[in-house]
């Protein structure tokens, strides 16, 4: 509890000053600012949050990945997924407005969920096929028509909780709005943000790894099916994750 409660003495002003000043209005009436605007707006204060955290991010695949890449078209991310704080790892890594699609349970988390409308994000009811679909369209639409703006999903649906080193199954439907708009997919493996808010770790940093899977790009899924590219991603996730796994042990 310690440790959340200097983080908490840290940002306690940063966070009400940005929730009345940004995240409250923004929300609100986010059309009336731009998209880049907004963005960086939220990835200031997140930084700030895992500044004080004391994390410590080694992120060369995704840095390196940002200076090569096309910054004329848009692109879906896809992660394994470990904690609540893995969608902001993103937002406070990238150099341009990326927004997810988080679960309908996200609506329940004040700040998570004003973060997700101010970027355009839409929020998934699994349980509701039909409205899962009308979300998967919009991402593909927003993909499609809305200038600088990736997406990100986290193929698993939920968080894995049992090893940190083996994903659960990917859902299928997590590439459909990507291949349906022919843009390029790119995978990557994180570890290391489970521990930041778990209360049995007593670490004073934390370490956060990023490393690329692979980039499945228009030609490379043209003839395959959306259960081909998830059973594909979840392989390649988990050999990169045991590598990464062997690596932090040796």
């Amino acid at each position: 509890m310690f440790k959340y409660f200097k983080v908490i003495i840290k940002l306690i002003f940063p966070i009400i000053w940005t929730y009345f000043t940004c995240l409250l209005p923004y929300s609100i009436h986010p059309e009336k600012r731009s998209l880049e605007k907004r963005f960086f707006k939220i990835q200031k204060i997140i930084k700030k949050i895992f500044k004080a955290f004391n994390v410590n991010f080694h992120a060369e695949d995704l840095t390196n990945f940002y200076k090569n890449r096309n910054n004329e078209d848009n692109y879906l991310f896809v992660c394994n997924h470990l904690s609540l704080l893995d969608p902001l790892i993103f937002i406070a890594l990238a150099p341009r407005p990326i927004s997810f699609v988080a679960k309908i349970e996200t609506k329940k988390l004040p700040l998570v969920a004003r973060a997700i409308k101010i970027l355009d994000g839409e929020f998934m009811d699994r349980d509701d096929l039909k409205q899962s679909l009308k979300v998967m369209l919009r991402v593909e639409n927003k993909l499609k028509n809305t200038k600088n703006l990736d997406f990100m999903i986290f193929p698993e649906g939920t968080r894995s909780k049992e090893d940190i080193y083996k994903t659960l199954d990917f859902h299928h439907g997590t590439f459909r709005p990507a291949m349906k708009a022919k843009k390029s997919i790119v995978s990557f493996a994180l570890t290391g943000s489970d521990k930041i808010l778990s209360l049995k770790d007593k670490s004073k940093k934390y370490d956060i790894y990023i490393k690329l899977v692979k980039i499945y790009e228009p030609k490379d899924y043209e003839n395959l099916k959306t259960t081909d590219i998830a059973i594909d991603c979840q392989n390649e996730t988990n050999n990169k994750l045991a590598i990464i796994k062997e690596e932090l042990m040796s």
